[in-house]
């Protein structure tokens, strides 16, 4: 999901989450036409360390992004290709990591340009969330997030707060099967920057105890969002 796990790994522990393939499209109404946008990023991966049994250290490169832009305004479909940004982050569990109810835990981020001259900006961003987990009954655990992220203003040479809260419900549905269904919503301060809605949900199968797989996708539910996302990925623990 969008929303971050409240629980870290314990000390000593390496954990990669890595989506494999990660697609996404996107089509603007304009007065000479749609334009499409296709993203496809490979090995955007998460390698974890735990450094006590209540903090650990992230550090999660996008590996390969391709975009492409096509419609009556390029002729020639433009597509682009190279290394993504790479983001640090420091999660700390506040309360529940090992049991009980209610789960709190403290990320802090921050986003490094190290992608290729053509992609995003070459911009430093730092953010931090509150993510949480609360334990209903018959099996159903309620998820959500608050998130502060310092952001590039796109052509103005300022920055702009964008403030993330995705909620949802997730379940074990069979066996080792788990799903979850979220509502993400994103607001930003700043000239032109519209409200952002998706409606996410996903399954996750449980492989062996340090191991599973996952298949997850949203839907853009505002005119801002991309109109559709879709990828597939694995985590293992050491």
């Amino acid at each position: 999901s969008k929303t971050d796990s409240p629980y870290t790994i314990d000390a000593g522990v390496f954990q990669i989450e890595s989506d494999i393939a990660n697609w996404t499209l996107d089509e603007v109404e304009t007065r000479q036409g749609n334009i499409r946008f296709r993203s496809w990023v490979v090995g955007n991966t998460n390698f974890k360390l735990g450094l006590t049994n209540w903090m650990d250290f992230q550090i999660v490169p996008q590996w390969y992004v391709n975009d492409r832009t096509s419609g009556p305004e390029f002729g020639k479909p433009l597509e682009q290709e190279g290394f993504g940004d790479t983001t640090v982050r420091l999660k700390i569990n506040l309360l529940g990591n090992d049991g009980g109810k209610l789960v709190i835990g403290f990320v802090s981020s921050l986003k490094i340009p190290t992608n290729s001259d053509h992609f995003a900006n070459h911009v430093w961003e730092p953010g931090f969330g509150l993510p949480v987990n609360y334990s209903l009954p018959w099996g159903l655990t309620l998820f959500g997030q608050t998130r502060i992220d310092i952001l590039d203003q796109p052509g103005s040479g300022s920055m702009r707060v964008q403030w993330q809260n995705p909620i949802g419900l997730s379940r074990t549905i069979v066996g080792n099967l788990s799903g979850y269904l979220e509502f993400y919503d994103a607001v930003s301060s700043g000239a032109h920057q519209p409200w952002i809605g998706t409606i996410d949900t996903g399954l996750i199968y449980q492989l062996t105890p340090n191991s599973c797989i996952d298949l997850n996708s949203f839907f853009g539910v505002t005119d801002s969002a991309p109109d559709y996302n879709v990828f597939v990925g694995f985590s293992h623990r050491f």
